[in-house]
């Protein structure tokens, strides 16, 4: 009998052992996850899922879906705070149906760091205040095989930049449950055949049918701390001097015209801090069109705004726009 009561206290403790490494396995499990923390959350946007959704919901009633045909396929949107650029973004936003896709591939400027290429994150899921998005880690890993254009960005600066972060909430609010992954694609400073380059090695995830693109981008930034200050003067007010050399370069991304576009950025030296993403766009779109010539295709722009309606030197604006990109 003792050596019965014996032989059972040791399979309980057996038990217990395993079962307690199984725990730790499990709690080991997601630690390890790399997780990006929401880090502009709190200042840029709403940390408080309550009051981020209302604002978001906000913008989106107080605008409407295009009435373009065909299938929506890329996006650009501002990512300033969102209490200025908020209302813009909704615009393109809007237009999504979250059941169309799996994966979002989104391409944001690098404002902090200088490099050419395209930095890929180290990090596996993407946290908001509405809950995490896992990152497509296995086409990540498939794009750092491209020597010389794509490498793996630092955690640090990961975090510090907001070009990719500032999409999320709105992702994240329009898709809710619906589960998707996100590709996000920080850009240097390229030259156009980088970005025709870059262009190419991303062709593939525009084909796809499951896969939107979304393309962070803030138009002008004027003003003496952002040592922009050009004025046209056959307009009376600089404002609409702003306006007037920002939809310059909205219609050429509307004639989607990638060799016109650098043109133009090297002509006017528009402060468009999202320039290279936006290149990479054109040019993804304008491939697409040379080898469909019998389909349509269109970048339109459905939104735009200025943070200050600028009037005199001592002013600062930053534009906004919204642009949707559709094919048939």
């Amino acid at each position: 009998m003792k050596h019965f009561k014996f032989l059972i206290s040791l399979l309980l403790i057996i038990f217990i052992n395993c079962n307690s490494k199984r725990n730790n396995n499990n709690n080991d499990n997601k630690s390890n996850q790399n997780i990006r923390m929401a880090s502009h959350s709190g200042s840029w946007y709403q940390s408080n899922p309550k009051l981020l959704s209302e604002e978001i919901s906000l913008y989106l009633s107080k605008t409407e879906k295009t009435t373009k045909s065909g299938k929506l396929k890329s996006i650009i949107v501002p990512h300033a705070g969102y209490r200025f650029s908020g209302p813009t973004a909704a615009k393109s936003f809007i237009n999504i149906n979250p059941l169309d896709y799996d994966r979002v591939v989104i391409l944001g400027p690098s404002h902090h760091e200088y490099f050419n290429g395209c930095g890929l994150t180290p990090f596996e899921i993407y946290s908001t205040p509405f809950g995490d998005v896992k990152v497509d880690t296995k086409y990540i890993n498939k794009l750092l095989k491209i020597k010389g254009i794509f490498f793996r960005l630092s955690e640090s600066v990961d975090l510090n930049e907001h070009s990719i972060e500032m999409e999320m909430p709105f992702l994240k609010y329009i898709f809710d449950k619906k589960d998707f992954s996100i590709i996000p694609i920080v850009v240097g400073d390229n030259d156009l055949k980088t970005n025709i380059e870059i262009g190419h090695a991303l062709y593939e995830l525009y084909l796809d049918p499951k896969t939107l693109f979304v393309i962070s981008s803030d138009f002008c930034h004027w003003g003496r701390n952002f040592g922009f200050t050009y004025h046209d003067k056959k307009f009376k007010n600089i404002w609409e001097s702003i306006e007037d050399l920002d939809k310059q370069a909205l219609d050429i991304i509307s004639e989607i015209k990638s060799e016109k576009l650098d043109e133009y950025f090297k002509i006017t030296k528009n402060t468009i801090c999202g320039r290279n993403p936006i290149s990479i766009g054109v040019s993804i779109v304008e491939n697409y069109k040379k080898h469909n010539k019998n389909k349509k295709v269109s970048f339109d722009t459905v939104g735009y705004a200025q943070s200050n309606k600028v009037k005199n030197a001592h002013e600062t604006s930053v534009s906004y726009a919204a642009v949707v990109n559709y094919i048939e």
